[in-house]
Formats: C-alpha cells, structure tokens, sequence
C-alpha cells in the first residue's frame, strides 16, 4: 500500500493502474493518497475501528483462566 501511494503521489501513475498493479483497493488509496498531512507509512499503520474494552494485556487472561480449568 505504501508503494502504491507513493507512486501516485509522483504522477507517474494514476489510481487505477496502481491499485490493480499493487492489487489494493482503489477506493482507500483516493483516500490516502488525498491525505498528505501524513506518511504512507503513517497511514498505513492507523488503526481502525473502536479500541477494545480490556487492554491488550488482560485480554488473554479469561481464555488462559478457561484453559486452566478445563
């Protein structure tokens, strides 16, 4: 996706092309590409979506408590 971006932030490619040459969709590359406050590799790395209730650490505790007394 980062390739991608790049290249048609250069001009030498349109979103079309780079999207069925990288094999991304066409509609989020328009969308990064037109977001040039950040990096591709920024925006490549946002995570989407709500954040989850338990942190990441605690996340895996019910499972492991199941499995212990399973």
């Amino acid at each position: 996706m980062c390739r991608a971006v790049r290249v048609v932030r250069s001009g030498n490619t349109g979103y079309l092309r780079a999207s069925k040459y990288f094999s991304v969709p066409k509609e989020t590359l328009e969308r990064y590409v037109k977001d040039t406050s950040r990096s591709p590799e920024e925006l490549v790395n946002v995570h989407l979506g709500r954040r989850t209730v338990l942190p990441s650490e605690l996340q895996n505790k019910p499972l492991e408590y199941c499995i212990i007394m399973d």
